[in-house]
């Protein structure tokens, strides 16, 4: 199926809720973010009659605004999704469109260009993709401790707070922390988080991954995904945490070599740099993975990309959460 770019930005939010609202499976709420500059809706959609027992997939897409893939697979493919979750006896929460704004106006950040504020050291915070801070044995507080060799005493909500008066979130971001949190955070046991890369210079179609928790088991939908996209490995990524962006996105300069994130030879970084991904991490879940595809990859591909990650959370929650007669 070709997936066409042509989408209506503005219209996305909308068009999102009349796709999912005649289902009687799941409910969907719009909550209001008021940015001085506009006011957008932020939807959730949760399975319904999510009881203690029943195993949760954690989807989300579209944090960073000019990513547009993740939103646009769950517009082609979200009711399958749901559909093949649900018959497998695996409820799901999606927060389809993290960043409402930034979307609708292709930016990497929301409408204000807010990426947080860092008052401890007087500068812009880590952007909006901010959930976790490690406390180490310092004392000191830290969003990032890299591949994990940097021992720490505690992590924390990025929003405790105990931090309040240091760190300031986005809209977006202080919103998706308030609705996590009322979520079954225990029940959650795959988190996928669906991105783009365009920060990479001079990429060629591919994919890989950020990936936290039982990632051996990952192996077989890498493999699938290797069938329809090439899959960096063995290499170092330009892409990520010392690469400077202007207002809208683009890069105006890339790390050093030094810097440069390592992907192994299944196509994955193992990085503990505070996201969404890493905060599922530390709370147990244990299949995270924050999918990445080159931007200049072709969006049907890319949507794809995220589908098999999709399919092989659910294989995989499914095969260690669910026993056939739980299946209905």
């Amino acid at each position: 199926m070709k997936i066409s770019t042509a989408t209506k930005p503005i219209d996305f939010t909308e068009k999102l809720f009349q796709l999912f609202q005649k289902r009687k499976d799941v409910s969907i709420q719009e909550y209001p973010l008021e940015y001085k500059k506009g006011k957008y809706g932020f939807l959730k959609i949760s399975s319904k009659d999510i009881t203690p027992t029943d195993p949760v997939l954690l989807i989300r897409a579209g944090i960073h605004g000019d990513e547009t893939a993740g939103p646009i697979t769950i517009e082609h493919y979200g009711n399958e999704i749901l559909d093949s979750a649900h018959e497998k006896g695996i409820k799901v929460i999606l927060y389809p469109l993290g960043n409402p704004s930034g979307f609708a106006l292709r930016l990497r950040y929301n409408i204000d260009n807010d990426k947080g504020f860092d008052n401890d050291k007087g500068k812009e915070g880590v952007g909006n993709n901010d959930f976790l801070r490690y406390e180490l044995e310092d004392g000191s507080i830290t969003d990032d401790i890299k591949d994990g060799k940097i021992p720490f005493k505690r992590f924390l909500w990025a929003s405790d707070p105990s931090l309040k008066s240091r760190f300031c979130l986005p809209l977006e971001t202080e919103l998706m922390h308030k609705l996590l949190k009322e979520d079954p955070l225990p029940q959650v046991k795959g988190s996928i988080d669906l991105h783009q890369d365009y920060l990479t210079p001079n990429a060629s179609p591919a994919a890989y991954q950020y990936a936290l928790g039982n990632i051996e088991e990952y192996k077989p939908i890498i493999e699938e995904v290797s069938k329809i996209c090439p899959v960096y490995k063995n290499q170092l990524m330009a892409a990520g945490f010392k690469t400077k962006i202007d207002e809208i996105g683009n890069v105006v300069e890339v790390p050093l070599e030094s810097e440069m994130e390592a992907i192994d030879e299944n196509g994955s970084i193992v990085r503990y740099d505070g996201s969404i991904t890493d905060l599922f991490y530390r709370l147990g879940t244990p299949y995270n993975v924050a999918v990445e595809t080159t931007g200049v990859t072709p969006l049907d591909i890319a949507c794809k990309v995220n589908l098999l990650w999709i399919r092989g959370f659910i294989d995989l929650i499914k095969k260690h959460f669910i026993s056939d007669k739980n299946v209905s």
